[in-house]
C-alpha cells in the first residue's frame, strides 16, 4: 500500500514551505492510500460518489458492483438497463453518465489517456456527457497521479482549506499566495486536505486547536 510521510520528499518540501500544512501533515501522520484498480472503475466511483458522503457513495457502490459481477467495467455496465442501475440507488443522471462513459471510454481508452498532458486528459472526460471537472481532477490526482492538481471547485477542499487558512480558496489572492506554496505538489496537499475532512478533524473545533502551533 503506497504510503506518504514526512521522509517523503514531496510532503518534505510541502512542510519546509508551508507552516499551516506541516502542522496538518504532522498531525494526520503517514497517509496511507490504496493503489488505483481499473481505469473505469475509477470514474465510475468518482461519478457515484460526487455530491454523496463517503459512506453513501461506498454503499450505493458496493450494490453496483454486485450487479456487475464483482466490478464495474465498461462491458458490465453496458450489460444493465437504466433501470438496473437506478435499482442500486444511483441517480437517473449519473445512471446515464455511467452508460455514456461505458460507450465511449472503455477501460483501452481511459488509460491511453496516461500518455496526454493534464488538460487533455481533462478536455477527453469532460467530453463525455455528464462527466464534469472535478471527476476529471479525481482521475487526475488518484489514477494518474499527476502531482500539481489543484481541484479549486471542491467544495471538500474548499471546507479544509478555509478551516485551515481562515480565508477562501475561492478567493484567487489567496489562492495565489497560498497554493503558490504547493506548487509542483499541489495534488499532495489535497490528499492531506481530504484526509483532514475523511477523519473527522474538521469537526474537532478550530485548526489552531486541533493542530496546535
Amino acid at each position: 500500500m503506497p504510503t506518504l510521510t514526512t521522509e517523503t520528499p514531496e510532503v518534505a518540501y510541502l512542510m519546509e514551505r508551508d507552516w499551516r500544512l506541516r502542522h496538518l501533515i504532522e498531525t494526520v501522520g503517514d497517509l496511507r492510500y490504496e493503489a488505483p484498480g481499473s481505469a473505469f472503475g475509477h470514474v465510475a466511483h468518482a461519478v457515484i460518489e460526487q455530491m454523496l458522503s463517503i459512506k453513501a457513495g461506498r454503499t450505493i457502490e458496493g450494490r453496483l458492483r454486485g450487479l456487475c459481477g464483482g466490478q464495474i467495467t465498461s462491458e458490465a455496465i453496458l450489460s444493465l438497463s437504466l433501470d438496473e442501475i437506478r435499482s442500486c440507488g444511483v441517480a437517473a443522471r449519473k445512471a446515464a453518465t455511467l452508460q455514456e462513459l461505458a460507450r465511449t471510454m472503455p477501460e483501452p481508452k481511459l488509460q491511453a489517456l496516461a500518455e496526454l498532458p493534464d488538460d487533455e486528459v481533462r478536455a477527453a472526460l469532460t467530453a463525455v456527457r455528464g462527466v464534469g471537472k472535478w471527476t476529471a481532477d479525481m482521475f487526475l490526482i488518484f489514477y494518474l497521479e499527476r502531482p500539481d492538481v489543484l481541484p479549486v471547485e471542491d467544495g471538500a477542499v474548499r471546507q479544509v482549506f478555509t478551516w485551515l487558512y481562515g480565508a477562501p480558496l475561492a478567493d484567487g489572492n489567496v489562492r495565489e499566495v497560498v497554493c503558490s506554496l504547493w506548487r509542483p505538489y499541489s495534488s499532495t496537499a489535497v490528499r492531506y486536505l481530504y484526509r483532514a475532512l475523511n477523519t473527522g478533524l474538521v469537526d474537532l473545533g478550530p485548526a489552531s486547536d486541533v493542530l496546535g502551533g
